[in-house]
Order: C-alpha cells, then sequence, then structure tokens
C-alpha cells in the first residue's frame, strides 16, 4: 500500500477553515494495514476549547471508482447504516474543494480495534456472523442502490470469458482456481439486491474488550448475494490460528438470517482469488492489524497457496 502524504501544515489550516473556525485541527497519527484508503487520525479543537478526534481518509487507487463520487456515496451509506441502527462511524465532511489530492472525507474516531486475538473464538465468532445479518438487513433507497457496485453481474462477468483475467492468469494457481469458481457458478443461483459490506473482514471490525462495536470502511459497498460477505469473512478467518470458528460463524449467520447460503463456496473461491497474482500487496495487514511484525511475503504467499490448494482438491 502506497500512502498518501501526511497533510501539509497548508491542508490542515484549510481544513480548519471548513471545520472549525477560529479552532485548529491537527494531525495526531496515522493508521497503517489499510489498503484501500490512508487513514489519519486528527483533532480537532472547537473555538470553546473542545476537542474531539476524526479520521481523515483518503481513497487510493484500489478500483477506478475511487473519486468524489464513490467518496461521497460512502458518507451517503454511512448515515443510511446509523439510522438503522447499525454501529457505523458518523460522516462529518467531504472535500470538495480540492483541499486534498485524493478523494478525502472527514469520519468519526470510535475507540476501538480489530479484535484478532479473541479469548473466546466462538462468542466472537458469534458477535461477527451477528453483525454482519445487521447490515444485511438495510435497504438503500432507488437512487442509492443506482450508485452501488452490482457483484453479481461483475463477477458473472469476470468468468464469461474463455481466459481467466491477467492479474488471475498470472498467479500459477490461478487459472485452476477460476475454472473452479466458472464451474460452481453453473451449479448455483446468486440471491439479488442484497446490501452488501463489500470487504467484511475481521480486519473492519472494532472492538473494546471482547465486545464487537462497529463496523467500519464501506468503500467497497455494492449490492447482489449476501453469501459474498459471507464467503469474504470466512477465508479470512482461514487465515486465522483459531480458523475452525469458520464453520460457527457460518451457522451462527444461517441462524439469524434463515439464509442457506448455497453460493457460499463460489464466493469463497472468489476471495481467495481477489489477491491475485501477489497476495503480498496484503502483508501490512498481517503485519500491523494481526501483530505479525516478522511474517514475511514468502510465509504469506505459502499460507495462500495451502488455501487454495485445499479447496481446489474439494472439487
Amino acid at each position: 500500500m502506497k500512502y498518501a502524504p501526511e497533510p501539509t501544515p497548508e491542508q490542515l489550516a484549510a481544513l480548519t477553515g471548513e471545520l472549525a473556525p477560529r479552532g485548529e485541527v491537527r494531525f495526531d497519527h496515522r493508521i497503517e494495514g489499510g489498503l484501500g484508503c490512508t487513514m489519519d487520525v486528527v483533532r480537532v479543537r472547537e473555538r470553546s476549547g473542545s476537542e474531539t478526534r476524526a479520521i481523515l481518509r483518503r481513497r487510493g487507487m484500489w478500483s477506478e471508482h475511487d473519486d468524489i463520487n464513490a467518496a461521497r456515496t460512502e458518507l451517503d451509506v454511512l448515515r443510511l447504516l446509523r439510522s438503522h441502527d447499525v454501529p457505523a462511524p458518523e460522516p462529518l465532511w467531504l472535500d470538495e474543494t480540492g483541499i486534498f489530492a485524493e478523494p478525502a472525507t472527514l469520519i468519526s474516531f470510535i475507540d476501538g480495534e480489530p479484535l484478532m486475538a479473541p479469548d473466546d473464538p466462538v462468542d466472537w465468532a458469534t458477535q461477527f456472523a451477528r453483525m454482519l445479518a445487521r447490515v444485511h438487513d438495510v435497504s438503500p433507497d432507488a437512487e442509492i442502490r443506482s450508485r452501488l457496485t452490482d457483484y453479481n453481474s461483475q463477477e458473472s462477468a469476470s468468468l464469461a470469458g474463455s481466459e481467466p483475467p491477467k492479474r488471475v492468469a498470472e498467479h500459477h494457481l490461478g487459472p485452476r482456481l477460476w475454472s473452479a469458481q466458472k464451474a460452481e457458478l453453473q451449479k448455483t443461483t446468486l440471491e439479488q439486491g442484497i446490501f452488501l459490506h463489500g470487504d467484511y473482514w475481521p480486519g473492519n471490525t472494532l472492538w473494546q474488550g471482547q465486545r464487537l462495536i462497529a463496523v467500519v470502511d464501506f468503500e467497497l459497498i455494492g449490492i447482489g448475494d449476501p453469501a459474498l460477505d459471507v464467503g469474504t469473512a470466512v477465508v479470512n478467518i482461514w487465515f486465522e490460528p483459531w480458523r475452525a470458528v469458520s464453520d460457527d460463524f457460518v451457522a451462527v449467520y444461517r441462524a439469524e438470517t434463515g439464509r442457506s447460503l448455497d453460493s457460499l463456496r463460489f464466493w469463497c473461491l472468489k476471495e481467495l482469488k481477489r489477491p491475485m497474482p501477489d497476495i503480498s500487496l496484503w502483508l501490512p495487514s498481517f503485519q500491523d492489524m494481526r501483530s505479525m511484525p516478522d511474517f514475511t511475503a514468502d510465509e504469506l504467499r505459502a499460507l495462500h497457496d495451502g488455501l487454495v490448494l485445499e479447496e481446489l482438491d474439494r472439487t
């Protein structure tokens, strides 16, 4: 991940003018480990002297949709989530004047952190599943839906050709994985029209102690089959030492929603394909969020290859 530069004094002064005239906005520290956005904690001091923390998010080049309109949609979705009592950050500001070179937003700071070493992994999985069920209960109106990625159509299109996309073909297991997912699509029906987080993994949840308090990072929001979010979560749990709780996670989600998740394997294959051609791009999340500073790119590649081979062996 190539992070944006720290905010300059001039940018912070301009931000002060928009947020806290006669106050001050100061850079505090950077949150590392994310892939799609540069996230900096800033302190906003009002004229009265009261001070709050907020997160300055600047979108990177994760997709072709990293523009001001995508940032605006993310803030609109945060408002929608909060109106449905889903614990998510409060949207505070959108950079509509070009203070920053990147599409930028400001959201409220939530005092929590990802829980990557739970005392009780089964309880962790239960809370994690119930939170996802709450997210999937949100129903955007037609106007917001028109701005969201249709993940079913996008994934079906990626499998429509006779050869895998270049980034998948460049991985030594990519063509086999792509073929297995393509075959899986012929055997399953994808549920339609459900609001999706798009990147529901443990690093995008915040905890206080052993209690899940919020879900964050709605930059890949979309609509489609809810098994996509379940599959994303499952595969990311497989990377953890307590991977067996992925079954508990799925069981709780099914009980909460009544969904059968017949397409779950299809979306698990998609998630295994997502970091290709080289999962080393994800290394910062393992080193920073998972507190594995000595974890190497080669170890991560080997772990990913092992998971892909397990799924291919099941085909």
